[in-house]
């Protein structure tokens, strides 16, 4: 039987499907490489983490240029560990303002805990705008696979500034669409000492295809399965790599990152997982907030192990 945490993602997808209406996934074009291979020749180059306030980059993909932006929220210095967050779909990460709500803020701007650690947001490209603008971008899937590059590419970038200026160990974590950027990093560069994704897997394409997210992709592209997969899932990539350094996060019943279809890439990790959807998941603040710490406080024998 279906339950709340199902029906209220079911439902949230359905309007806003409706309201996207002509602007839909990859509506006007599904040419472009695959994902993996973009997002392993990107390039981009970052300034010191140590220097408050946000900067904007130009990330240099093998399908053009891409504008993310990075922000060091938070530095304490050599002997702390460094956590780099990426958002969720849709969302400003660097909107603090009084009724501005995303996942970034909710977990480690507006809380009394103590992060113990250097806290440095990524913001993907396209998500210094509207969510209609937004969309709008996502009309070519091209734009799509830039995108996660782009934000691939930049946690790379700050993960290896943060290894250069400290001798302790990064963490990569991100939700939904940070997520996925997270463990398309650990697939392409592994370079991160632990990564912790929330409500993501490595079989990308196959969440336009087969979850209830389908609504929100061009009937052309629905038509297309085997394409989308082709380009956009790593499940391959991800679980050759042999390093036991990824703490995932699911949601149980999640209804647009599928437990059934997203655990299997998992295999032999130590999953967590939430009895919540993906809206209901995402909001569960603390719950998020202590799995990403409880990674973070692990850290220090990854690296050692590393050494």
């Amino acid at each position: 039987m279906t339950n709340i945490h199902e029906l209220l993602d079911v439902g949230t997808i359905q309007v806003s499907a409706i309201l996207l209406r002509d602007a839909k996934f990859f509506v006007r074009s599904l040419d472009s490489r695959p994902l993996v291979e973009v997002a392993s020749e990107s390039e981009v180059n970052v300034d010191h983490l140590d220097r408050a306030g946000e900067r904007t980059v130009t990330v240099d993909t093998p399908i053009g240029a891409f504008q993310a932006s990075y922000m060091p929220w938070q530095w304490r210095g050599p002997d702390y560990p460094t956590l780099i967050y990426h958002h969720g779909s849709g969302e400003r990460p660097f909107d603090f303002g009084r009724f501005s709500s995303n996942s970034f803020r909710r977990l480690f701007v507006a809380t009394d805990e103590t992060i113990p650690a250097n806290v440095v947001a990524v913001r993907a490209p396209f998500h210094d705008g509207s969510n209609m603008d937004y969309a709008r971008a996502m009309g070519d899937l091209e734009n799509f696979v830039g995108m996660l590059a782009a934000s691939v590419s930049l946690i790379d970038a700050l993960a290896t500034q943060a290894s250069d200026r400290t001798s302790s160990p990064v963490l990569a974590s991100g939700i939904s669409l940070g997520g996925w950027a997270v463990n398309l990093h650990r697939a392409c560069f592994d370079t991160v000492d632990r990564y912790a994704p929330i409500f993501a897997g490595a079989a990308l394409g196959e969440m336009f295809v087969s979850s209830v997210y389908r609504k929100m992709t061009a009937r052309e592209a629905q038509k297309r399965p085997d394409h989308l997969r082709e380009v956009l899932d790593f499940e391959e990539e991800f679980k050759a790599v042999e390093a036991a350094n990824c703490a995932p996060l699911l949601a149980r019943y999640d209804r647009i990152i599928e437990y059934d279809r997203q655990h299997s890439a998992y295999a032999g990790m130590s999953l967590s997982v939430l009895d919540k959807g993906h809206v209901t998941g995402s909001l569960a603040t603390d719950r998020l907030r202590e799995h990403v710490l409880r990674v973070l406080s692990a850290c220090d024998t990854d690296r050692v192990g590393r050494a």
